[in-house]
């Protein structure tokens, strides 16, 4: 059984890759890692090429390019460097765990292949509490098409263990197709394609935040600072997230009695895979960012705090956000216009 990880990057991302790395190494995990190239510049970090065998989409087949190629007509929220993600399933690998750049492993992740036997896909994440909104413009047409509880299957496709089974290459191409007839439902990236292959696929899906195991939120978002993620693994309290409290209080009343008879005392330490920065544009002003620097010294982590700070102070991450912001949205209405 051959099997590994998974990541894309390129230069511009490298800084985020190197901590991961190093993350993944110092956690004792010695799996196999290949890095495919995202386009653009690539990564010359010596550390980060020692460890990884470097592949380009070249490397792969050329039903690899064409499936690419047939995601990119659908998927036009994503650069087609977001998209390589899925030449993983042409690997010769028979299992294997995709990565984002911005994820911090907090164990070793050879132990999450003990679940994946009887499942094609384990995911540690709270996307489910979402309710569809970053995945769909009309979720609700979803639980329409799938079912009640389809929504609740939802995959934070930026960490992810995959079984890997020749039908989830048709599922994916059926997902495409659906994304065609349906325009007006999704939004147009990675995340929620791969959902909807799932759900057309009725893949064995098992979410390692839910219960029985009730493994912590990987999300940065839910920790105030590292001393907050400490008391979280050691049980210092039970951990309810702003997002599922809300998904919670959504519930009918027999649905919330059902879950809370189900939940069960977790085992102590409580576990957690790794933490995920999605969502944010820049990082290091929050507490918690500290372990997205873990590969520094003390003396780069100080004086890149230092930039952050400046940066702040000088009004230059406003400007910058907020052009971000406007060049999103103007895309968003020019996209609409031609629709």
């Amino acid at each position: 059984m051959k099997k590994g990880i998974f990541l894309v990057a390129n230069k511009t991302s490298q800084n985020y890759c190197e901590n991961l790395v190093y993350s993944i190494r110092k956690s004792g995990c010695r799996l196999p890692i290949r890095l495919i190239h995202f386009g653009g510049e690539k990564v010359n970090s010596k550390y980060v090429l020692n460890e990884v065998e470097f592949l380009t989409a070249e490397d792969f087949s050329e039903d690899a390019i064409n499936f690419i190629q047939n995601l990119s007509t659908v998927l036009t929220d994503c650069p087609v460097g977001y998209l390589y993600r899925f030449l993983a399933w042409f690997s010769d690998w028979d299992q294997f765990i995709y990565s984002d750049n911005d994820i911090v492993a907090l164990m070793n992740w050879e132990r999450l292949f003990e679940f994946i036997e009887h499942y094609d896909l384990v995911h540690a994440d709270e996307e489910y509490t979402t309710k569809g909104v970053y995945n769909y413009f009309l979720p609700s047409r979803i639980e329409e098409f799938f079912g009640k509880e389809s929504l609740n299957t939802a995959v934070t496709a930026g960490h992810m263990l995959i079984n890997k089974r020749a039908k989830m290459i048709v599922d994916i191409n059926s997902a495409i197709e659906w994304f065609k007839q349906n325009p007006d439902v999704p939004i147009k990236h990675d995340q929620s394609l791969l959902h909807v292959a799932t759900l057309l696929g009725n893949w064995k899906i098992l979410n390692l935040c839910k219960q029985p195991l009730k493994w912590l939120s990987s999300w940065s978002g839910d920790y105030c600072n590292n001393l907050d993620l400490i008391h979280a693994i050691q049980g210092a309290y039970t951990q309810n997230t702003v997002s599922y409290k809300l998904w919670f209080s959504d519930l009918s009343q027999d649905a919330q009695s059902e879950i809370i008879e189900q939940n069960v005392a977790p085992s102590f330490p409580v576990h957690i895979s790794h933490l995920h920065y999605s969502g944010r544009i820049r990082l290091g002003n929050e507490a918690i960012d500290d372990l997205m620097l873990s590969i520094k010294t003390n003396q780069q982590r100080l004086t890149l705090l230092a930039k952050y700070k400046l940066a702040d102070l000088f009004y230059v991450t406003f400007v910058r956000n907020t052009f971000v912001r406007i060049k999103r949205k103007l895309k968003y209405i020019s996209k609409n216009k031609r629709i």
